[in-house]
């Protein structure tokens, strides 16, 4: 684990033009987070949700350091070497990472159910070089806010835009992890949004039908 104390306050993420930007983007996610994607998580929707544009997201469970209350935070993940993996995208002030290294006990809502896990922060570099780059590109478009192309960029700009971000592997208590189809590499999101775009379809077929008459009178 990494001494908090000890470490440099970390850039503005390089997508982001000013620390101000930075701010603005930490409470548009916290906002979207609390009245979208945490009740989408944790109702078990992850699976839904979870495209190539917009990532692959776990649900992280953990305690906070003063209020000893569990906080819930979304998070794009990668499964790989037995564990989940996830980074800190606003570096080491991050609300979740900072809580976390003083309990790393964590509970994970993976597509497949949930988990207890341990978490250990990494910073042996050719782990980070193996694991950040696939990590990075799980992310989808939000991406961009670090100053990522996920589907253009190569392994070493990657790793050189995420250099301040820590990386964090969960360990589950139940023992090693392998990738599902909903997870990150799987194809499961293919049909699951086939099936959602079928019923839009269907869905406005029958408004259209309900409303279309009394429009045309």
């Amino acid at each position: 684990m990494t001494d908090l104390a000890a470490t440099p306050a970390p850039r503005t993420p390089p997508g982001l033009a000013s620390s101000r930007d930075a701010d603005l983007a930490r409470s548009g996610f916290r906002l979207m987070n609390r009245w979208f994607m945490v009740p989408a998580l944790r109702a078990g929707l992850g699976a839904w949700l979870n495209t190539p544009l917009g990532g692959w997201i776990l649900l992280l469970r953990v305690r906070g350091r003063r209020s000893g209350r569990l906080r819930e935070t979304p998070l794009n993940y990668l499964v790989a070497d037995g564990s989940a993996w996830v980074m800190a995208g606003f570096g080491v002030r991050t609300e979740w990472y900072r809580n976390l290294l003083a309990d790393p006990a964590v509970e994970v809502r993976l597509p497949g159910g949930a988990l207890a896990a341990t978490a250990v922060e990494v910073t042996d570099p050719a782990t980070r070089a193996r694991i950040l780059p696939p990590l990075a590109r799980s992310v989808g478009l939000p991406a961009f806010l670090a100053g990522i192309n996920p589907w253009r960029d190569g392994d070493a700009a990657i790793l050189e835009a995420l250099r301040d971000v820590p990386l964090v592997r969960l360990d589950a208590a139940c023992g090693s992890l392998e990738p599902g189809p909903d997870d990150p590499g799987g194809g499961a999101w293919v049909w699951r949004q086939g099936l959602v775009l079928l019923a839009a379809l269907a869905i406005k077929r029958l408004v259209w039908r309900t409303l279309g008459p009394l429009a045309r009178r």
